[in-house]
């Protein structure tokens, strides 16, 4: 994949926009923010965390540019770059809803220090539930790389354990997500268990998964 500004603009101008409303959001209501703004919350949607205003009007945004060059960068340094061109708008997409949860965020934190009153325990499960759904709708026609998708040491030596590894677990990412998004209006306690539980399911349900289909793959060939 060429590296040229027109390529660059055709793939990211949504990806740009996203994030100069998000510094553009920032620079507008910087002036009326007070000195210390909410930064964190406890599992009851209770404010239990502080920073001063330049950390907690810049870091989030300065952060999140920082991992969109990261993931500019990523299909040029991976070995198997070659094959990203084969699912590089899935990338891309998967890229903008990053910077959509991102934005939403942090433009909800910056509320709350304005003194709105804005449901961030409902708010952070639904955010969470939704990059695991777009997970779940884009990782199926992700190919083998080494840093994007289910890497596993079996998903990584075999192209076919790889992709059926993939269409699988999409079905459990956006499961999760549906059910992560509709634990945030569960009581906290069982939103906290959804929130650790489900992630780890995926991860021991996707290594067992892709360890048999490797297992099999070599029964079949011997």
């Amino acid at each position: 994949m060429k590296f040229t500004l027109k390529n660059f603009l055709r793939y990211y101008w949504f990806s740009l926009l996203i994030l100069i409303a998000i510094f553009g959001v920032s620079f507008y209501l910087y002036p009326m923010l007070p000195a210390k703004i909410p930064t964190h919350w406890n599992l009851y949607g209770e404010v239990d965390g502080w920073s001063s205003k330049g950390f907690g009007v810049w870091f989030l945004p300065f952060f999140t540019l920082g991992l969109f060059l990261l993931f500019i960068v990523i299909p040029f340094i991976d070995p198997r770059r070659e094959n990203y061109e084969k699912f590089f708008g899935v990338y891309v997409l998967f890229i903008n809803g990053f910077l959509i949860f991102m934005g939403a965020m942090h433009v909800a934190t910056l509320l709350v220090g304005l003194g709105y009153k804005v449901p961030m325990g409902e708010l952070v499960p639904v955010g969470i539930g939704f990059i695991f759904a777009l997970i779940g709708l884009t990782i199926g026609k992700i190919k083998s790389n080494y840093f994007f998708g289910i890497r596993t040491p079996w998903t990584l030596e075999s192209p076919v354990v790889w992709e059926k590894t993939h269409k699988a677990s999409g079905k459990f990412f956006v499961a999760s997500g549906i059910i992560m998004a509709l634990a945030a209006f569960l009581p906290p306690v069982v939103e906290l268990i959804l929130l650790i539980l489900l992630p780890l399911f995926i991860v021991a349900a996707v290594m067992v998964y892709s360890y048999r289909l490797y297992e099999q793959e070599k029964k079949n060939k011997s």
